[in-house]
């Protein structure tokens, strides 16, 4: 029978999936040595986030088919090795994006509002906060989105149509007549979006290209007035530059759902300052998202292997032709 090892629990949908098709090995631990271990018994791998997929890992895993993760993001699977090794990686895509762009559009309207501040203040018995701190209405103010995915796509849906918000975005990869009849304005240049924007959303996927994007440089270009708000991926911000920026007041403020290192470290100055909303990386994670990504993820490694296409794979045609 075949066996699949879960490198941490999944939702219940998930295991429903894989009931009576499986053996399950469900890994004690979710650390490289422990999965790199027991992968070696494994025809395929369902990871979450807590998982560092390695080169060591897959090329040790001689019966290992398919890598599946409960979601869209594979960065933390060597995608190049796994191919190497003809294993095929796959994600979920969908179920997850909608709730992602709420939680950036809470965020814009949270750190408008200064509940950063007026929360604490209200609480330690300062009343009088209301008249120390004025936040900003949204009405007219300008959204800047790096990405226009199907995520950014919604969060400028919900800022224009619920808010009467201009949206500016930029998107190298966006097709531009996708954009008929809709008042989005796309621009050519990251940086004027970067320059412009009041709320500053970050919507791409980390790659080579990414990676470091905001960096000093491009958080001095921001008004002094904006805000950024990341629910993609924390390599995308680099974390110092943007301490420097908030200390010397270059930006207003941050929404962070993602961080350089996951879990962030105690004692992260991000995390002690008083313009900072911070979450932990749970943009995604309503109760309906985490059982159709468990759902999702438990079918694509089946379809695999079964033979058959998952629902989205970086990789599959590559090994398919070879």
């Amino acid at each position: 029978m075949r066996r699949i090892l879960l490198s941490e629990p999944i939702d219940e949908m998930g295991m429903k999936v894989l009931e009576g098709k499986a053996e399950i090995i469900m890994s004690p631990d979710p650390s490289g040595k422990t999965v790199g271990f027991l992968l070696k018994e494994a025809d395929g791998l369902i990871v979450r986030t807590a998982t560092q997929v390695t080169a060591e890992m897959v090329s040790a895993a001689a019966r290992l088919k398919v890598i599946s993760r409960t979601g869209g993001g594979l960065n933390n699977v060597d995608i190049e090795a796994a191919t190497e090794y003809g294993i095929v990686v796959c994600g979920v895509k969908g179920p997850q994006d909608r709730f992602v762009a709420e939680h950036a559009v809470a965020m814009i309207g949270a750190l408008a509002k200064a509940f950063y501040y007026l929360d604490p203040a209200t609480r330690q018995g300062n009343f009088r906060s209301r008249f120390e701190y004025r936040p900003v209405g949204l009405e007219g103010k300008r959204v800047g989105l790096i990405g226009l995915g199907r995520i950014g796509r919604i969060v400028a849906d919900i800022c224009i149509r619920g808010f009467q918000m201009e949206v500016w975005a930029y998107d190298p990869y966006l097709d531009p007549g996708s954009l008929d009849g809709t008042p989005i304005v796309v621009v050519s240049d990251m940086e004027t979006v970067m320059k412009t924007a009041d709320f500053l959303s970050l919507h791409v996927p980390l790659t080579e290209e990414t990676k470091g994007l905001m960096n000093r440089k491009r958080f001095a270009m921001m008004k002094p007035t904006a805000f950024i708000i990341n629910t993609s991926r924390g390599e995308i911000i680099q974390e110092t530059a943007l301490m420097e920026a908030l200390k010397s007041a270059a930006i207003a403020g941050a929404g962070l759902d993602v961080y350089e290192k996951e879990p962030p470290e105690k004692g992260n100055p991000l995390l002690e300052m008083a313009n900072v909303i911070v979450t932990p990386h749970s943009a995604a994670l309503t109760k309906d998202t985490v059982a159709k990504l468990a759902q999702g993820a438990a079918e694509n490694v089946l379809a695999v292997l079964e033979g058959r296409r998952p629902s989205y794979s970086p990789n599959w045609e590559l090994l398919q032709r070879a």
